[in-house]
């Protein structure tokens, strides 16, 4: 009898377990204030990977879950996002209004509403566009247009390319992430760009601050990540069509998107080529070594470029899996400005001045391929997700075969060439929504083989190996609290091979014996390193307060172990240190957001400590005529913040204020007492906005004026110099004109429109006086458009 009981209570048990595991469809529509349909709106679950686009008729779908308490994120442009708690216990059919969002500082960043919804889920310093703030904001690369974001600069290498930066901070301590893939490049080099389509992205999240925990080493400054988001609704199908021009280096580009969908399988497409001539500067002649080079009708020389990208993705979303496949190519090639890679120029038969867009020597060429395949799916309560990618980044470098100290004159014009292959695996699973405590936990490896080639030497061959893992939990004991932490612990090893020169030198200064200089050591240095970061977020009503205090690393670099080369782009000869230790840094973020019904403030401060900062360190030494840079490591302070501040003037007229300020010191070493290199000084920008309700054909018709101020940068390391204070004004406007069903949307920019000549404190031609490009008009057209794939 005992028996029998205990088995009955077993089966009650187990036939409870089973029916609270039944999946219940979540569905609903989302309409105006107006109740009318719409279409576009981001529809998902908090903090889960599920989520959906509504269609035309303002429906969407999610799918089936477990009965239990979730929130449902609604979010759309110009709308408030709204958040629905839901006790899920059958099939529900939601219906949602979405009324017009009141003044927030997404405003100040011309940034949707899931802005408020990511900002408010971290601890950290977020930022959030979307495809409209990069349209409005379009520049001649990627990093120039979110130059406009607080915290965020761009290190400029001519008019088509630029390097992020993140509150002083750049090279491999920024990541760029495409789709959450590390993007793989050789990004520690000053002129060395980022090899993505900027009208592929279709939104970008920027993380200011340690985020190792999710990605890593190298995420020692923050995280810019690059969304391809957009999913067709079932039976849609459509695409765009962008043509640009810009005045200033005679810019044309052209891209076409195209995507569709029918009910599981889901495809898009952009393909854009991009064309540029040199670029024009407010200034005649430029000093390189106290030499003058006149420029003609101020243009400067060989500085022309040309891109042309493919990007290719292939879904299939079917109940719980969700399975995405990226193919991307970009391939560029520009020219260096002639007059600045030596003074042998002088000797050269090339003529530069026979045409604008001619790109002769030196210049570059890159072509980078990712593969990258994103699987997510559901499993007894958990959401799990993988990647896998395979990157190929091939990069070349052209220069005049010259002889040079007792190298003699190369054969070729081959100065170096780096290939990089990269294979990436990364692994996370998260439990369902309605946990007390919300964990999620991962894994990483990275696999990297790296080779040298070209008759110039500064970096050998190497291979690079990290793997990783981390858990990341929250909670939220109460409705305006919102706690976080994590842990994550990494390995990594670098295996340099060795080098020696092509050509034979002395083996000591005044020797006759002549040799092949050995200028890398082969050598397999192996680190690791336990991260960590806790916060919390409070939001009672129009007030949201946030602190996060994080610990991430660096594995120091092959160029900052191994290098021994000239590095003519920086007129200096750089000498790598085997004996360098991970780069580590603590960083305290705060963050204050109060909003009100016609004005709204934020600010952001920082504080952060790097016990083992890695940096190139001048010396008095000389090889060659260059100076002698030794890699070496510092204990490092570091403070600053950004400041948002937004005002309703009137219904249509809007004004706004973006502040930042970084200040460095370094406390040991033998720079002591100084800055860090490349620290943008500080700027303010003051932004009026007006929205005219013109009526007749013309729609969602904008003007915006920013004026922004920068303050002079003092506080250098020699050999920089200090750069004097400017400010500069931009004016952007745009319209949408409606023809029946068709739309096109037209978008004028005048960049520096008072022509000032001014210094960019991190450009990569600031060393030689090489001012920021004049005046500049750049006109965009997009034309949006629907295919009717139904049958008749």
């Amino acid at each position: 009898m005992k028996f029998f009981a205990t088995a009955v209570v077993m089966l009650m048990l187990s036939y409870s377990a089973a029916y609270s595991q039944q999946k219940y469809e979540l569905s609903g529509k989302v309409l105006s204030s107006g109740n009318k349909p719409l279409a576009g709106v981001n529809v998902r679950l908090e903090s889960h990977t599920t989520g959906g686009v509504t269609d035309k008729t303002g429906r969407f779908t999610l799918g089936r879950f477990p009965e239990g308490n979730y929130y449902i994120i609604i979010s759309s442009v110009g709308f408030e996002t709204q958040r629905v708690n839901l006790s899920l216990k059958s099939d529900s059919s939601l219906k949602i209004i979405l009324f017009p969002a009141v003044v927030t500082l997404s405003e100040v960043t011309i940034d949707g509403d899931y802005h408020n919804f990511r900002r408010s889920g971290d601890s950290r310093a977020v930022e959030v566009v979307t495809d409209e703030f990069l349209r409005k904001n379009l520049s001649g690369s990627l990093m120039k247009t979110l130059d406009r974001l607080p915290g965020v600069s761009a290190m400029s290498i001519g008019s088509g390319q630029s390097k992020p930066v993140i509150r002083g901070m750049s090279f491999n301590q920024v990541i760029v992430a495409e789709n959450g893939v590390k993007h793989e490049s050789q990004q520690w080099g000053a002129d060395h760009g980022v090899e993505v389509d900027q009208f592929a992205v279709e939104r970008v999240e920027v993380i200011k601050g340690p985020a190792s925990l999710m990605y890593g080493s190298d995420a020692i400054a923050g995280v810019i990540d690059l969304k391809q988001s957009f999913v067709p609704a079932p039976g849609e199908a459509g695409g765009d069509i962008t043509l640009s021009g810009q005045s200033n280096n005679m810019q044309a580009a052209a891209s076409i998107g195209l995507y569709s969908r029918k009910e599981k399988w889901w495809a898009k497409a952009r393909f854009t080529v991009i064309d540029y001539a040199d670029y024009r500067i407010p200034a005649d002649s430029v000093e390189y070594y106290s030499y003058y080079f006149r420029l003609k009708d101020r243009k400067l020389r060989n500085t022309a470029g040309e891109e042309k990208n493919g990007n290719i993705a292939l879904g299939y979303i079917s109940g719980k899996l969700n399975s995405t496949f990226y193919i991307n190519n970009t391939s560029s090639k520009s020219g260096f400005f002639a007059n600045a890679h030596g003074l042998e120029i002088r000797n050269s038969q090339i003529d530069y001045d026979r045409s604008d867009r001619d790109i002769d020597l030196p210049k570059q060429q890159v072509n980078h391929l990712k593969m990258h395949w994103q699987t997510s799916w559901e499993h007894a309560g958990f959401t799990h997700r993988m990647d896998i990618a395979l990157q190929h980044n091939n990069r070349k470098e052209f220069s005049e075969a010259v002889e040079h100290g007792y190298m003699p004159k190369p054969p070729d014009s081959l100065e170096r060439r780096f290939v990089k292959q990269t294979w990436s695996l990364a692994y996370a699973v998260k439990n369902r929504e309605s946990a007390a405590i919300r964990l999620s936990a991962g894994i990483n490896a990275e696999h990297q083989h790296n080779t040298s080639d070209g008759w110039g030497f500064i970096l050998p061959s190497f291979k690079r190996n990290t793997a990783g893992a981390y858990l990341l939990g929250e909670t939220k004991p109460s409705a305006k609290w919102l706690i976080l932490s994590g842990l994550r612990m990494d390995a990594g090893s670098v295996l340099i091979e060795e080098y020696f020169d092509w050509f034979l030198s002395p083996a000591e200064e005044n020797n006759t014996q002549m040799i092949y200089k050995q200028r890398a050591f082969a050598t397999s240095p192996r680190f690791s390193h336990l991260s960590g970061s806790a916060g919390f977020v409070y939001k009672s009503g129009s007030v949201v307060v946030k602190t996060n205090l994080g610990n991430s690393f660096r594995l120091p670099l092959a160029k900052e172990l191994a290098s021994d080369g000239v590095n003519y782009h920086m007129y200096r000869f750089e000498k790598g240190n085997p004996l360098l230790k991970p780069e580590t840094a603590w960083q305290l973020d705060a963050g204050l957001e109060v909003s009100r019904m016609k004005w709204a403030a934020e600010i952001s401060p920082f504080i952060s400590w790097f016990p083992s900062y890695i940096y190139l360190n001048p010396t008095p030494d000389y090889y060659e005529g260059l100076q002698v840079f030794n890699y070496t490591q510092a204990d490092v302070l570091r403070a600053g913040g950004e400041f948002h501040l937004h005002y309703t003037i009137l219904r249509k007229l809007k004004s706004g204020a973006i502040g930042e300020y970084v200040w460095s010191q370094q406390m040991s070493g033998i720079k002591k007492g100084f800055g860090l290199p490349f620290s943008p000084p500080a700027s303010v920008l003051l932004n009026l906005s007006c929205e005219p309700v013109l009526g007749g054909v013309m729609s969602d018709t904008w003007i915006s004026l920013d004026f922004k101020m920068v303050a002079a940068q003092n506080n250098i390391v020699p050999p920089e110099k200090k750069t004097p204070g400017y400010n500069v004004l931009n004016i952007g406007a745009g319209s949408t004109l409606k023809a029946g069903k068709q739309s096109l949307e037209i978008t004028l920019r005048i960049t520096n429109l008072l022509n000032r000549r001014y210094l960019d404190h991190t450009g990569f031609y600031r060393l030689i006086e090489v001012p920021d490009p004049g005046r500049g008009f750049q006109l965009s057209l997009r034309m949006p458009f629907n295919i009717n794939t139904k049958k008749t």
